[in-house]
């Protein structure tokens, strides 16, 4: 439902858009061309392609941003589940050496810090998916978006 609204508020940005740059242009072809009916009509016809041509390039633009955006996110959600791949293969050996031991406050002591873990990548999860975490190429830069 919200994704077929925000396509019909896309699409009405850009039919939006068109309208003005029409309206514009006749304005100004009526302001300035004397009002001769053959050239007023070869205007306005040349004023409806300008106008059809501003929609398609108008949703051009809005596609692009959502192709720039949805490779953000998957870029993104990539970081994350190779994050959390390397955390769980990190962790899983202590564990089982925990475990190995049987000492019943080493393992609840484990598996506290494995929650812990488990909310830490969650809330890195939907920090990175929500776009409020910037993920730099370079391996020591994570800039926190305010």
């Amino acid at each position: 439902m919200a994704q077929g609204s925000s396509r019909l508020g896309k699409i009405a940005v850009a039919i939006f858009c068109g309208l003005l740059v029409g309206v514009v242009s006749a304005g100004v072809h009526i302001a300035t061309i004397p009002l001769d009916r053959t050239i007023m009509l070869h205007v306005a016809v040349g004023d409806f392609i300008a106008a059809l041509t501003a929609i398609i390039v108008c949703l051009g633009i809005q596609l692009r941003q959502e192709e720039i955006h949805y490779q953000n996110s998957i870029e993104r959600a990539a970081i994350v589940a190779e994050l959390n791949h390397h955390i769980r293969n990190a962790v899983f050996p202590l564990c089982l050496a925990i475990q190995k031991t049987g000492d019943a406050d080493s393992m609840k002591t484990a598996q506290e810090a494995v929650d812990r873990i488990n909310i830490a990548l969650k809330d890195a999860t939907v920090d990175a998916l929500s776009g409020r975490t910037q993920y730099s190429t370079d391996r020591n830069a994570v800039k926190v978006a305010e």
